[in-house]
């Protein structure tokens, strides 16, 4: 036997040589090394600390932060080979990971490369196996659109962008397929626009930090259509979007965000069992016999404790939409407000809000609780609420409770006039009546409700919870199958 002498100079004992005549060269691995090290923020010190110095957290600190320890698996570091040697991916980075055990797809795009435009990523292949095994997607989505110059170039990119190409799903097409399907979430922390304002439009649950924008065409667009030169944080600034519906939630930082987003995920898994609420006993005490109080802490006592998630709290504030656990069990949440200006009566933007919601809840088998205490639908002459469409939006509930396939537990506490604990729990929907509805002793029927179906019982307001956890205990979780029911409302 004669030792075979390599490129190397190592020289083992071998019967033949390797195909080719020569070992694998070291210089070549070495370059994969250099390679990937460069698109690591230990291998760009200049651009990291760009990105501190604004207040924020890189690409990858955001997913690092988002992911359990180890579980991350990046996509796409290096995304081909050119003449002058390997390629990173361009505008984004793309990771496979879990968080708090469970699996997630999660993509940042990188304001320090190019102000953070999508490149030629892997986030479509992503976005496929996501819809093949159900998993979450969480998108951090601050930039200005599509990259125009990319490796590819950019009518390729364009058609990767918009789904036109062979062997995957594009980023609008893929989003579009997975609302409704899975749960897509999006964290926003600077100014998004364009393409990226379109990625957050199709996500379930939209976070925001304080000084973010999101604008449907960045400055230079608007400047170029209107001559006006703008700020990002001027042209759509999120503080706006919070009080026109645009946003779930707006917070003031980061790791905030990031804090939500990971009680936004813990939503669609049930837990064992919960921590039961600490006032419970004492819940008839927060409802007055008349006027106006707090929903809020009604919920808190029904709920397990420290399981409260609301989205949307400064929209259609007559009404409250919020993610909660009862023993354990994710529900979704929805509640007249009598503490709101309007006493909790339902206007155009709330009946879509308890729509989308209701549609939300649906796609992904969270039973849902209605708490009911309203004057009804808004009314007011032809020159107010008739001109914002209230005569056809006051249907939108009802289409979204006629729809669902959850199971439903409505409490009506004090009144609910005409069609309002219709808009609220489906009631004379005809077809997916209320598993259980119960009322307290301080329910309100007016002439037109003592037409409605019956109550199952009037509990002490203490027993509400006991009552509602029996049933729903009959009722398993099934996170209905495919193919995808419908596209979800996007209000």
């Amino acid at each position: 036997m004669t030792p075979f002498v390599g490129c190397l100079g190592w020289q083992p004992t071998c019967l033949d040589p390797p195909v080719g005549g020569c070992f694998l060269d070291q210089s070549k691995i070495d370059a994969v090394h250099k390679a990937r090290a460069s698109v690591r923020d230990t291998g760009r010190p200049d651009a990291v600390e760009r990105v501190h110095a604004s207040g924020h957290l890189t690409a990858r600190e955001r997913i690092a932060a988002l992911l359990d320890a180890e579980s991350d698996i990046e996509v796409g570091r290096l995304q081909g080979k050119a003449d002058w040697g390997w390629v990173p991916t361009l505008g984004g980075v793309d990771f496979l990971g879990t968080v708090d055990g469970h699996p997630v797809v999660t993509s940042s795009t990188d304001y320090s490369d190019h102000g953070g435009g999508y490149g030629a990523g892997h986030l479509a292949r992503l976005f496929a196996l996501s819809g093949q095994q159900r998993w979450p997607v969480v998108l951090f989505v601050d930039g200005g659109g599509s990259r125009a110059q990319s490796l590819e170039g950019s009518g390729a990119e364009m058609a990767r962008l918009q789904g036109r190409y062979p062997g995957g799903t594009g980023f609008f097409e893929g989003m579009a397929a997975l609302a409704g399907w899975v749960p897509l979430i999006a964290v926003v922390s600077g100014p998004s626009f364009a393409g990226h304002a379109t990625l957050a439009a199709f996500c379930d649950v939209i976070i925001t930090t304080r000084g973010s924008s999101i604008g449907m065409g960045g400055p230079p667009m608007v400047e170029a259509a209107f001559g006006v030169k703008l700020k990002p944080t001027e042209l759509g600034p999120v503080e706006m979007h919070e009080e026109t519906g645009g946003i779930d939630l707006l917070v003031d930082d980061e790791h905030q965000a990031l804090a939500a987003a990971k009680r936004a995920l813990a939503v669609y898994y049930d837990e064992p069992s919960g921590p039961p609420p600490a006032r419970e006993a004492e819940i008839a005490r927060l409802v007055a016999d008349q006027g106006p109080y707090d929903m809020r802490p009604v919920i808190d006592a029904l709920v397990d404790a420290d399981s409260y998630f609301e989205v949307r709290p400064n929209y259609a504030t007559s009404l409250i939409t919020a993610f909660a656990r009862m023993d354990g069990r994710s529900v979704g949440i929805i509640a007249n407000q009598p503490d709101s200006p309007n006493g909790g009566a339902i206007d155009q933007a709330a009946a879509g809000k308890i729509a989308r919601f209701v549609q939300t809840c649906d796609s992904y088998g969270l039973p849902i609780i209605s708490l009911i205490d309203t004057p009804g639908f808004v009314l007011r002459t032809p020159e107010g609420e008739e001109r914002t469409g209230m005569t056809r939006h006051h249907a939108r509930p009802l289409r979204a409770l006629h729809h669902r396939s959850v199971p439903l537990f409505s409490v009506q506490i004090r009144k609910a006039r005409g069609l309002a604990a219709a808009a609220m729990s489906g009631i004379g929907s005809a077809n997916v009546l209320p598993a259980l509805r119960l009322a307290w002793p301080t329910v309100d029927l007016g002439v037109s409700d003592r037409y409605s179906q019956g109550f199952d019982d009037v509990v002490d307001p203490a027993e509400t919870r006991g009552h509602i956890l029996k049933v729903l205990r009959q009722l398993p979780r099934t996170i209905p199958p495919g193919p995808k029911k419908r596209p979800r409302d996007s209000w």
